[in-house]
Protein backbone atom coordinates (compact mmCIF):
# COMPACT_ATOMS: atom_id res chain seq x y z
CA UNK A 1 0.00 0.00 0.00
CA UNK A 2 1.59 3.86 -1.33
CA UNK A 3 1.74 6.49 1.15
CA UNK A 4 -0.74 9.50 0.40
CA UNK A 5 0.79 13.29 0.50
CA UNK A 6 -1.18 15.67 1.62
CA UNK A 7 -0.23 19.12 0.60
CA UNK A 8 -1.90 22.18 2.77
CA UNK A 9 -2.91 24.52 0.02
CA UNK A 10 -3.03 27.90 2.68
CA UNK A 11 0.83 26.92 3.44
CA UNK A 12 1.46 26.41 -0.23
CA UNK A 13 0.05 29.39 -1.45
CA UNK A 14 1.81 31.95 1.98
CA UNK A 15 5.48 30.10 0.30
CA UNK A 16 4.73 31.06 -3.25
CA UNK A 17 3.61 34.18 -2.52
CA UNK A 18 6.54 34.76 -0.37
CA UNK A 19 9.18 34.00 -2.96
CA UNK A 20 6.73 36.46 -5.30
CA UNK A 21 7.58 38.93 -2.39
CA UNK A 22 11.35 38.26 -2.11
CA UNK A 23 11.98 38.11 -5.59
CA UNK A 24 9.93 41.49 -6.75
CA UNK A 25 11.16 43.81 -4.24
CA UNK A 26 13.71 46.93 -4.71
CA UNK A 27 14.74 49.45 -3.13
CA UNK A 28 12.19 53.09 -3.72
CA UNK A 29 14.47 55.98 -4.36
CA UNK A 30 12.24 58.53 -3.18
CA UNK A 31 11.13 56.71 0.30
CA UNK A 32 14.42 54.87 0.82
CA UNK A 33 12.32 51.55 1.75
CA UNK A 34 12.25 48.17 -0.39
CA UNK A 35 8.70 47.43 -2.15
CA UNK A 36 6.73 45.04 -4.07
CA UNK A 37 7.29 45.64 -7.73
CA UNK A 38 5.09 43.81 -9.68
CA UNK A 39 4.48 46.29 -12.96
CA UNK A 40 7.27 47.35 -14.60
CA UNK A 41 7.96 51.03 -15.44
CA UNK A 42 6.92 50.38 -19.25
CA UNK A 43 3.34 49.14 -17.57
CA UNK A 44 3.13 52.18 -15.42
CA UNK A 45 3.38 54.62 -18.23
CA UNK A 46 0.93 52.46 -20.41
CA UNK A 47 -1.69 52.17 -17.33
CA UNK A 48 -1.44 56.12 -17.42
CA UNK A 49 -1.30 56.42 -21.10
CA UNK A 50 -4.63 53.98 -21.59
CA UNK A 51 -6.52 56.14 -18.65
CA UNK A 52 -6.14 59.43 -19.37
CA UNK A 53 -8.67 59.57 -22.20
CA UNK A 54 -11.21 58.14 -19.69
CA UNK A 55 -10.43 60.63 -16.92
CA UNK A 56 -10.41 63.68 -18.95
CA UNK A 57 -13.66 61.92 -20.19
CA UNK A 58 -15.42 61.88 -16.49
CA UNK A 59 -14.45 65.68 -15.55
CA UNK A 60 -15.91 67.00 -18.02
CA UNK A 61 -12.71 67.13 -20.42
CA UNK A 62 -9.92 69.57 -20.44
CA UNK A 63 -9.84 73.10 -19.77
CA UNK A 64 -9.24 75.31 -22.98
CA UNK A 65 -7.09 77.69 -21.93
CA UNK A 66 -3.85 76.89 -23.26
CA UNK A 67 -1.50 79.58 -21.61
CA UNK A 68 -2.86 78.40 -18.25
CA UNK A 69 -2.13 74.44 -19.04
CA UNK A 70 1.50 75.97 -20.30
CA UNK A 71 1.67 77.49 -16.74
CA UNK A 72 0.86 74.65 -14.63
CA UNK A 73 3.07 72.63 -16.88
CA UNK A 74 5.83 74.73 -16.72
CA UNK A 75 5.32 74.74 -12.26
CA UNK A 76 5.00 70.85 -12.52
CA UNK A 77 8.23 70.44 -14.58
CA UNK A 78 10.23 72.45 -12.34
CA UNK A 79 9.16 70.15 -9.34
CA UNK A 80 9.75 67.10 -11.21
CA UNK A 81 13.23 68.37 -11.93
CA UNK A 82 13.74 68.36 -8.68
CA UNK A 83 12.49 64.94 -7.86
CA UNK A 84 13.56 61.07 -7.80
CA UNK A 85 12.04 60.31 -11.57
CA UNK A 86 12.60 63.15 -13.77
CA UNK A 87 13.77 60.91 -16.92
CA UNK A 88 9.84 60.03 -17.73
CA UNK A 89 7.59 61.90 -19.93
CA UNK A 90 5.77 63.76 -17.28
CA UNK A 91 1.93 65.02 -18.32
CA UNK A 92 -0.03 67.98 -16.34
CA UNK A 93 -3.79 68.39 -17.12
CA UNK A 94 -6.25 71.02 -16.18
CA UNK A 95 -9.31 69.15 -15.84
CA UNK A 96 -12.91 71.77 -16.97
CA UNK A 97 -14.86 70.72 -13.63
CA UNK A 98 -15.65 73.20 -10.53
CA UNK A 99 -14.57 70.13 -8.18
CA UNK A 100 -11.63 70.81 -6.12
CA UNK A 101 -9.20 67.99 -6.27
CA UNK A 102 -6.06 66.52 -7.73
CA UNK A 103 -4.52 63.35 -8.30
CA UNK A 104 -2.25 61.30 -10.39
CA UNK A 105 -1.48 57.89 -12.55
CA UNK A 106 1.01 55.62 -12.44
CA UNK A 107 3.64 56.80 -15.56
CA UNK A 108 3.31 60.81 -14.58
CA UNK A 109 -0.17 61.52 -15.21
CA UNK A 110 -0.93 64.47 -12.83
CA UNK A 111 -4.17 66.46 -12.86
CA UNK A 112 -5.64 69.44 -11.22
CA UNK A 113 -9.28 70.69 -11.39
CA UNK A 114 -10.28 74.28 -12.53
CA UNK A 115 -12.33 74.36 -8.81
CA UNK A 116 -9.10 73.80 -7.39
CA UNK A 117 -7.35 76.73 -8.80
CA UNK A 118 -9.99 78.71 -7.78
CA UNK A 119 -9.51 78.34 -4.33
CA UNK A 120 -5.47 78.37 -4.33
CA UNK A 121 -4.15 81.96 -3.70
CA UNK A 122 -0.19 81.93 -5.00
CA UNK A 123 1.78 79.85 -7.08
CA UNK A 124 3.29 77.83 -3.84
CA UNK A 125 0.07 76.58 -2.66
CA UNK A 126 -0.41 75.01 -6.52
CA UNK A 127 3.51 73.55 -6.07
CA UNK A 128 2.30 72.02 -2.83
CA UNK A 129 -0.65 70.21 -4.68
CA UNK A 130 1.34 69.18 -7.85
CA UNK A 131 4.61 68.00 -5.77
CA UNK A 132 1.85 66.28 -3.15
CA UNK A 133 0.33 64.41 -6.08
CA UNK A 134 4.28 63.81 -7.75
CA UNK A 135 5.10 62.78 -4.86
CA UNK A 136 2.47 59.52 -5.45
CA UNK A 137 3.97 58.61 -7.94
CA UNK A 138 7.65 58.66 -6.72
CA UNK A 139 7.10 56.91 -4.16
CA UNK A 140 5.10 54.24 -6.22
CA UNK A 141 1.67 54.10 -3.94
CA UNK A 142 -0.20 53.66 -7.13
CA UNK A 143 2.23 50.58 -8.34
CA UNK A 144 1.81 49.09 -5.09
CA UNK A 145 -1.67 49.54 -5.21
CA UNK A 146 -2.06 47.51 -7.96
CA UNK A 147 0.50 44.96 -6.78
CA UNK A 148 -1.68 44.26 -4.04
CA UNK A 149 -4.57 43.64 -6.37
CA UNK A 150 -2.70 41.83 -8.42
CA UNK A 151 -1.19 39.59 -5.28
CA UNK A 152 -5.13 39.19 -4.16
CA UNK A 153 -5.57 37.33 -7.72
CA UNK A 154 -2.37 35.10 -7.68
CA UNK A 155 -3.59 33.97 -4.53
CA UNK A 156 -7.04 33.36 -5.34
CA UNK A 157 -5.56 31.68 -8.92
CA UNK A 158 -2.92 29.77 -7.11
CA UNK A 159 -5.83 28.02 -5.02
CA UNK A 160 -7.99 27.40 -8.26
CA UNK A 161 -4.82 25.67 -9.97
CA UNK A 162 -4.23 23.41 -7.50
CA UNK A 163 -7.76 22.18 -7.87
CA UNK A 164 -7.32 22.11 -11.68
CA UNK A 165 -8.77 25.70 -12.33
CA UNK A 166 -7.54 28.00 -14.97
CA UNK A 167 -5.80 30.72 -14.82
CA UNK A 168 -6.98 34.25 -15.68
CA UNK A 169 -5.25 36.90 -14.08
CA UNK A 170 -5.17 40.06 -16.24
CA UNK A 171 -3.67 42.57 -14.59
CA UNK A 172 -4.85 45.37 -17.53
CA UNK A 173 -8.26 45.17 -16.54
CA UNK A 174 -7.69 46.25 -13.09
CA UNK A 175 -9.26 49.93 -14.86
CA UNK A 176 -9.45 52.96 -13.73
CA UNK A 177 -11.56 52.82 -10.44
CA UNK A 178 -8.70 50.84 -8.89
CA UNK A 179 -6.35 53.82 -10.32
CA UNK A 180 -8.18 56.45 -8.25
CA UNK A 181 -9.35 54.92 -5.35
CA UNK A 182 -8.29 56.05 -1.63
CA UNK A 183 -4.71 56.33 -0.63
CA UNK A 184 -4.23 54.49 2.65
CA UNK A 185 -3.75 57.58 5.75
CA UNK A 186 0.71 56.06 5.78
CA UNK A 187 0.62 57.07 1.62
CA UNK A 188 -1.25 60.21 2.03
CA UNK A 189 1.14 61.12 4.84
CA UNK A 190 4.23 60.12 3.22
CA UNK A 191 3.62 61.98 0.21
CA UNK A 192 2.66 65.31 2.21
CA UNK A 193 6.36 64.75 3.77
CA UNK A 194 7.94 64.29 0.09
CA UNK A 195 6.29 66.96 -1.24
CA UNK A 196 7.61 69.68 1.10
CA UNK A 197 11.23 68.14 0.34
CA UNK A 198 10.19 68.53 -3.51
CA UNK A 199 9.05 72.13 -2.87
CA UNK A 200 12.12 73.01 -0.89
CA UNK A 201 14.32 72.17 -3.44
CA UNK A 202 11.88 74.29 -6.19
CA UNK A 203 12.43 77.21 -4.10
CA UNK A 204 8.79 77.51 -3.42
CA UNK A 205 7.58 78.30 -0.05
CA UNK A 206 6.23 75.20 1.93
CA UNK A 207 3.67 76.89 4.11
CA UNK A 208 1.74 77.20 0.72
CA UNK A 209 0.59 73.47 1.60
CA UNK A 210 -0.59 74.54 5.01
CA UNK A 211 -2.37 77.85 3.11
CA UNK A 212 -3.88 75.14 0.59
CA UNK A 213 -5.19 72.85 3.08
CA UNK A 214 -6.45 75.52 5.84
CA UNK A 215 -8.79 76.80 2.93
CA UNK A 216 -9.64 73.39 2.07
CA UNK A 217 -10.72 72.62 5.27
CA UNK A 218 -12.77 76.20 5.70
CA UNK A 219 -14.34 75.38 2.53
CA UNK A 220 -15.43 72.12 3.80
CA UNK A 221 -16.91 73.48 7.11
CA UNK A 222 -19.24 75.71 5.09
CA UNK A 223 -20.96 73.32 2.59
CA UNK A 224 -23.75 71.05 2.92
CA UNK A 225 -22.92 67.15 2.71
CA UNK A 226 -24.02 66.64 -0.50
CA UNK A 227 -22.08 69.61 -1.79
CA UNK A 228 -19.08 68.20 0.54
CA UNK A 229 -19.04 64.92 -2.06
CA UNK A 230 -19.25 66.43 -4.74
CA UNK A 231 -16.77 69.64 -4.05
CA UNK A 232 -14.51 67.70 -1.85
CA UNK A 233 -14.54 64.48 -4.05
CA UNK A 234 -11.42 62.57 -3.54
CA UNK A 235 -10.15 64.38 -1.28
CA UNK A 236 -12.60 63.37 1.20
CA UNK A 237 -10.88 59.83 1.66
CA UNK A 238 -7.64 61.90 2.52
CA UNK A 239 -6.45 62.18 5.93
CA UNK A 240 -8.31 64.47 8.42
CA UNK A 241 -6.93 67.86 6.60
CA UNK A 242 -6.04 69.75 10.09
CA UNK A 243 -4.47 66.51 10.74
CA UNK A 244 -2.34 66.68 7.75
CA UNK A 245 -1.65 70.75 8.59
CA UNK A 246 -0.13 69.83 12.06
CA UNK A 247 2.14 67.35 10.57
CA UNK A 248 3.17 69.51 7.39
CA UNK A 249 3.76 72.50 9.63
CA UNK A 250 6.24 70.33 11.68
CA UNK A 251 8.65 69.38 8.44
CA UNK A 252 8.80 73.10 7.42
CA UNK A 253 12.31 74.58 8.49
CA UNK A 254 12.20 77.46 10.25
CA UNK A 255 13.43 80.76 9.57
CA UNK A 256 14.27 80.28 5.70
CA UNK A 257 12.73 82.46 3.64
CA UNK A 258 10.60 81.17 0.32
CA UNK A 259 8.97 82.69 -2.52
CA UNK A 260 4.89 82.06 -3.16
CA UNK A 261 4.32 84.23 -6.68
CA UNK A 262 1.34 85.47 -5.74
CA UNK A 263 0.89 88.43 -8.02
CA UNK A 264 2.24 85.84 -11.25
CA UNK A 265 -0.33 83.32 -10.03
CA UNK A 266 -2.93 85.51 -9.67
CA UNK A 267 -2.66 87.12 -12.96
CA UNK A 268 -2.45 83.54 -14.62
CA UNK A 269 -5.96 83.17 -13.27
CA UNK A 270 -7.20 86.16 -14.05
CA UNK A 271 -10.78 85.96 -16.34
CA UNK A 272 -10.50 81.71 -15.70
CA UNK A 273 -14.45 80.38 -15.42
CA UNK A 274 -15.39 80.07 -11.93
CA UNK A 275 -18.20 76.98 -11.25
CA UNK A 276 -20.26 75.56 -14.05
CA UNK A 277 -19.00 75.78 -17.84
CA UNK A 278 -21.32 76.77 -20.44
CA UNK A 279 -20.58 74.38 -22.43
CA UNK A 280 -21.55 71.98 -19.63
CA UNK A 281 -24.74 73.99 -18.97
CA UNK A 282 -24.99 76.77 -15.87
CA UNK A 283 -26.80 76.54 -12.89
CA UNK A 284 -28.18 79.68 -11.19
CA UNK A 285 -30.61 80.11 -8.68
CA UNK A 286 -34.00 77.68 -9.30
CA UNK A 287 -32.78 77.89 -12.69
CA UNK A 288 -30.64 75.82 -15.20
CA UNK A 289 -29.28 77.43 -18.72
CA UNK A 290 -27.35 75.78 -21.45
CA UNK A 291 -26.33 78.56 -23.74
CA UNK A 292 -24.90 76.01 -26.48
CA UNK A 293 -27.94 74.13 -26.68
CA UNK A 294 -30.59 77.13 -26.41
CA UNK A 295 -32.32 76.06 -23.64
CA UNK A 296 -33.77 76.59 -20.14
CA UNK A 297 -35.80 75.58 -17.70
CA UNK A 298 -36.89 76.46 -14.15
CA UNK A 299 -37.58 74.41 -10.65
CA UNK A 300 -39.25 75.48 -7.58
CA UNK A 301 -37.06 77.48 -4.92
CA UNK A 302 -36.42 75.02 -2.79
CA UNK A 303 -35.30 72.28 -5.14
CA UNK A 304 -32.05 71.45 -5.43
CA UNK A 305 -30.16 71.40 -8.41
CA UNK A 306 -27.30 68.88 -9.48
CA UNK A 307 -25.65 69.10 -12.91
CA UNK A 308 -23.97 65.82 -13.09
CA UNK A 309 -21.65 64.87 -16.51
CA UNK A 310 -24.91 63.42 -18.63
CA UNK A 311 -27.73 64.42 -16.88
CA UNK A 312 -29.36 67.02 -14.44
CA UNK A 313 -30.83 65.89 -11.06
CA UNK A 314 -33.61 67.97 -9.24
CA UNK A 315 -35.16 67.12 -6.18
CA UNK A 316 -36.93 68.53 -2.81
CA UNK A 317 -35.84 68.62 0.83
CA UNK A 318 -36.35 64.88 1.30
CA UNK A 319 -36.78 63.67 -2.06
CA UNK A 320 -39.98 62.66 -2.31
CA UNK A 321 -40.07 64.35 -5.76
CA UNK A 322 -37.08 63.91 -7.97
CA UNK A 323 -36.83 64.93 -11.43
CA UNK A 324 -34.07 63.61 -13.95
CA UNK A 325 -33.37 65.56 -17.11
CA UNK A 326 -31.55 64.43 -20.03
CA UNK A 327 -31.52 63.86 -23.54
CA UNK A 328 -31.52 60.88 -26.41
CA UNK A 329 -30.80 61.54 -30.32
CA UNK A 330 -33.44 60.65 -33.20
CA UNK A 331 -31.52 59.80 -36.10
CA UNK A 332 -33.62 57.14 -36.96
CA UNK A 333 -36.32 59.73 -37.44
CA UNK A 334 -38.69 57.59 -34.97
CA UNK A 335 -41.91 59.15 -33.79
CA UNK A 336 -41.79 60.08 -30.02
CA UNK A 337 -44.29 57.21 -29.03
CA UNK A 338 -42.21 54.34 -30.78
CA UNK A 339 -38.96 55.81 -28.84
CA UNK A 340 -41.13 55.58 -25.47
CA UNK A 341 -42.24 51.73 -26.42
CA UNK A 342 -38.84 51.21 -27.88
CA UNK A 343 -36.66 52.54 -24.56
CA UNK A 344 -39.45 51.50 -22.33
CA UNK A 345 -41.55 48.10 -21.60
CA UNK A 346 -44.43 48.39 -23.80
CA UNK A 347 -46.97 46.78 -21.72
CA UNK A 348 -46.03 48.87 -18.69
CA UNK A 349 -46.98 52.32 -20.45
CA UNK A 350 -50.11 53.27 -19.02
CA UNK A 351 -51.08 56.02 -20.72
CA UNK A 352 -49.65 58.75 -23.43
CA UNK A 353 -50.98 61.92 -24.52
CA UNK A 354 -49.16 64.67 -26.84
CA UNK A 355 -48.49 68.27 -26.34
CA UNK A 356 -46.65 71.58 -27.24
CA UNK A 357 -43.59 72.25 -25.21
CA UNK A 358 -42.47 75.94 -26.35
CA UNK A 359 -44.04 75.03 -30.47
CA UNK A 360 -42.02 71.61 -29.85
CA UNK A 361 -44.36 68.56 -30.32
CA UNK A 362 -43.81 66.42 -26.89
CA UNK A 363 -45.35 63.14 -24.94
CA UNK A 364 -46.07 62.45 -21.85
CA UNK A 365 -46.73 58.83 -20.56
CA UNK A 366 -46.61 57.11 -17.30
CA UNK A 367 -46.21 53.36 -16.28
CA UNK A 368 -47.82 50.94 -14.27
CA UNK A 369 -45.35 49.45 -12.20
CA UNK A 370 -43.00 51.46 -10.12
CA UNK A 371 -39.45 52.09 -10.75
CA UNK A 372 -36.57 51.99 -8.09
CA UNK A 373 -34.60 55.03 -7.45
CA UNK A 374 -32.01 54.77 -4.59
CA UNK A 375 -33.63 51.93 -2.89
CA UNK A 376 -36.62 53.99 -2.93
CA UNK A 377 -40.21 53.27 -4.90
CA UNK A 378 -41.54 55.83 -6.91
CA UNK A 379 -43.90 56.04 -9.26
CA UNK A 380 -42.80 57.36 -12.51
CA UNK A 381 -43.89 59.75 -15.57
CA UNK A 382 -41.73 61.04 -18.34
CA UNK A 383 -41.53 63.06 -20.87
CA UNK A 384 -39.88 63.49 -24.45
CA UNK A 385 -39.90 66.55 -26.13
CA UNK A 386 -38.32 66.95 -29.26
CA UNK A 387 -35.53 69.72 -30.15
CA UNK A 388 -33.45 71.05 -32.86
CA UNK A 389 -30.55 68.91 -34.59
CA UNK A 390 -32.65 65.31 -33.81
CA UNK A 391 -32.41 66.24 -30.32
CA UNK A 392 -34.98 65.10 -27.75
CA UNK A 393 -34.45 65.83 -24.43
CA UNK A 394 -36.24 63.73 -21.65
CA UNK A 395 -37.66 64.35 -18.44
CA UNK A 396 -38.17 61.60 -15.95
CA UNK A 397 -40.42 62.43 -13.04
CA UNK A 398 -40.42 60.17 -10.24
CA UNK A 399 -42.87 60.77 -7.20
CA UNK A 400 -43.35 58.72 -3.40
CA UNK A 401 -46.44 57.39 -4.26
CA UNK A 402 -47.92 58.40 -0.81
CA UNK A 403 -47.37 61.92 -1.99
CA UNK A 404 -48.57 61.53 -5.76
CA UNK A 405 -51.41 64.05 -5.03
CA UNK A 406 -49.21 67.32 -3.66
CA UNK A 407 -46.29 67.03 -6.19
CA UNK A 408 -47.43 65.92 -9.41
CA UNK A 409 -48.48 69.49 -10.71
CA UNK A 410 -45.35 70.56 -9.49
CA UNK A 411 -43.18 68.11 -11.65
CA UNK A 412 -45.52 68.68 -14.79
CA UNK A 413 -44.41 72.51 -14.61
CA UNK A 414 -40.63 71.91 -14.27
CA UNK A 415 -40.77 69.67 -17.44
CA UNK A 416 -43.25 71.87 -19.06
CA UNK A 417 -40.93 75.25 -17.98
CA UNK A 418 -38.27 74.35 -20.60
CA UNK A 419 -37.82 76.70 -23.75
CA UNK A 420 -35.65 78.68 -25.83
CA UNK A 421 -33.04 81.42 -24.46
CA UNK A 422 -34.39 84.30 -24.87
CA UNK A 423 -31.66 87.69 -25.37
CA UNK A 424 -31.83 88.15 -21.77
CA UNK A 425 -31.34 84.60 -20.85
CA UNK A 426 -28.53 84.57 -22.89
CA UNK A 427 -26.75 87.02 -21.29
CA UNK A 428 -27.79 85.07 -17.40
CA UNK A 429 -26.65 82.04 -18.42
CA UNK A 430 -23.02 82.83 -19.19
CA UNK A 431 -20.74 81.92 -16.60
CA UNK A 432 -18.96 83.10 -13.78
CA UNK A 433 -15.43 83.97 -13.62
CA UNK A 434 -12.51 85.15 -11.30
CA UNK A 435 -11.53 88.52 -11.73
CA UNK A 436 -8.25 89.96 -10.31
CA UNK A 437 -8.73 93.57 -8.73
CA UNK A 438 -7.16 96.19 -6.64
CA UNK A 439 -8.23 97.13 -3.53
CA UNK A 440 -9.18 101.17 -3.09
CA UNK A 441 -9.18 103.01 0.00
CA UNK A 442 -12.00 101.90 2.53
CA UNK A 443 -12.36 98.81 0.86
CA UNK A 444 -13.19 96.08 3.43
CA UNK A 445 -14.24 91.96 2.84
CA UNK A 446 -17.94 92.90 3.45
CA UNK A 447 -18.03 95.53 1.18
CA UNK A 448 -16.34 93.69 -1.54
CA UNK A 449 -18.15 90.49 -1.22
CA UNK A 450 -21.46 92.40 -2.24
CA UNK A 451 -19.80 92.36 -5.34
CA UNK A 452 -19.89 88.52 -5.96
CA UNK A 453 -21.68 86.90 -8.51
CA UNK A 454 -22.81 84.65 -6.39
CA UNK A 455 -26.21 83.76 -4.42
CA UNK A 456 -25.11 81.78 -1.46
CA UNK A 457 -22.07 82.46 1.22
CA UNK A 458 -20.48 85.85 -0.39
CA UNK A 459 -18.56 86.82 2.50
CA UNK A 460 -17.63 83.56 3.38
CA UNK A 461 -16.39 82.57 -0.37
CA UNK A 462 -14.82 85.83 -0.81
CA UNK A 463 -12.77 85.30 2.46
CA UNK A 464 -11.69 81.44 1.50
CA UNK A 465 -10.51 81.87 -1.54
CA UNK A 466 -8.33 85.12 -0.89
CA UNK A 467 -7.11 84.15 2.59
CA UNK A 468 -9.06 86.51 4.60
CA UNK A 469 -10.74 85.78 8.17
CA UNK A 470 -14.14 86.16 8.05
CA UNK A 471 -14.00 87.46 11.56
CA UNK A 472 -12.43 90.55 10.60
CA UNK A 473 -15.15 91.00 7.46
CA UNK A 474 -15.27 94.98 8.41
CA UNK A 475 -11.29 95.77 9.08
CA UNK A 476 -10.22 98.20 6.44
CA UNK A 477 -7.86 96.06 3.81
CA UNK A 478 -4.03 97.98 2.71
CA UNK A 479 -5.24 99.79 -0.44
CA UNK A 480 -3.74 98.04 -3.56
CA UNK A 481 -3.20 94.69 -2.87
CA UNK A 482 -4.44 91.62 -4.81
CA UNK A 483 -7.66 90.39 -4.63
CA UNK A 484 -10.44 87.55 -5.94
CA UNK A 485 -13.96 88.57 -6.91
CA UNK A 486 -16.67 86.39 -8.86
CA UNK A 487 -18.24 88.36 -11.54
CA UNK A 488 -20.41 87.57 -14.36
Amino acid sequence: MRKKYFINVSIFISFILLLLLVSNCAINDATGERQLVILSEEEENNIGAREHPNIVKSFSGIYQNKKLQNYIKKIGTKIVLNSEIANIRWTFTILDTPIVNAFALPGGYVYVTRGLLSLANDEAEIASVLAHEIAHVTAKHSAQRHAKATLSEIGLNILSVVVGQPLVTNIANIGVQGVLSAFSRSEELEADQLSIGYIIKSKYDPNGSVRFLKRLDALTNILSKTEQNSINSLFSTHPKTMDRIIKSKNSIPKNIEYKSFKKEYLAAINNMIYGDNSSHGIIKGNKFFHTELNFSFTVPNNYKIINNDNSVISFNEDKSSIVIFDGLYNDENLTLLEIAESNYVRSNIDSHKELFIDKNLAIVFKEKNPVVFEGEKYLRSTYLINWTNNRIWRFSLLVNPLKKKKYVEELNNIATSIHYLSEEEKIDGRPNYIQIIETKSGDTPNKLSKAMAITENKLEIFSIINGLDKMNSNEVLSEGILVKIIVN
